[in-house]
């Protein structure tokens, strides 16, 4: 039998996103850029109704916090796996006075930057196949294990549980973005920051089975570099819009 759906007991999501720091040709990086000024704010979720949603209270604001990570192999996964293990929810319903909820689920929302003209919401991560070196000028030894140690045994191949071609054809339609979904997050420190999100995720999962499914979600977005074609002011509007879409739809 399928775990059941976490039911939201609060009013509110908690959004944690992820950006990173410049790195080889990029001298300041729109993924951080992009959600710095989102950190520690609460974003009003009205416009964003969903009158599909049946197994959750209807969100009416999310929580977000913004953090950046450091384009290095081997910081990555204790950052990745300490936000997921920090319970924000102490925070936020203080923020908002809510402190009575019990259960508030969590959004994942990394952000890379990615090629200009466009974004892509990103649905897939692998384990291995990483081979470019990071800012520290760790180069992975070989592409056919992990980077790092510690995740030998987890899948090879891990999918967001986002639906990315609904949500790229909602920004494309919906909102005027340019926009489209991707299979390939270009197995750099993105798609490996992906896979480590998604990886905290599947393992609470297989720690606790009953507990449900739904407490967390997972995704990536690549934005292009400010001034092709967006500004920054433009590409901080389309994280907003990401936000509002996945905590309504999913």
């Amino acid at each position: 039998m399928a775990p059941a759906p976490l039911k939201n007991d609060s009013k509110h999501v908690n959004v944690v996103l992820t950006g990173f720091e410049p790195f080889g040709s990029h001298k300041t990086n729109p993924s951080w850029l992009s959600i710095a000024s989102l950190d520690n704010t609460i974003l009003d979720l009205p416009e964003f109704k969903n009158d599909n949603n049946e197994n959750n209270k209807e969100p009416q604001y999310a929580y977000i916090t913004a953090h950046e990570l450091p384009v290095e192999y081997h910081k990555v996964p204790t950052l990745i796996s300490a936000l997921h293990s920090q319970q924000k929810a102490a925070t936020a319903c203080a923020e908002v006075g809510e402190c009575e909820a019990k259960n508030v689920k969590t959004y994942y929302i990394h952000v890379g930057v990615g090629r200009a003209s466009s974004f892509t919401v990103e649905t897939l991560a692998h384990r291995t196949g990483y081979g470019a070196p990071d800012n520290a000028s760790y180069q992975p030894p070989s592409k056919e294990v992990p980077p790092v140690e510690g995740y030998e045994f987890d899948p090879e191949l891990l999918e967001t549980t986002v639906d990315t071609l609904e949500l790229a054809e909602y920004l494309k339609q919906e909102k005027g973005w340019l926009c489209e979904q991707s299979k390939n997050a270009g197995l750099y420190l993105c798609e490996y920051t992906f896979y480590l999100s998604m990886v905290e995720r599947h393992r609470r999962i297989a720690a606790a089975p009953n507990a449900g499914t739904s407490d967390r979600v997972c995704l990536f977005v690549h934005v292009p570099t400010v001034g092709n074609p967006y500004s920054l002011e433009e590409i901080q509007q389309f994280v907003r819009d990401v936000i509002g879409r996945v905590v309504t739809m999913y």
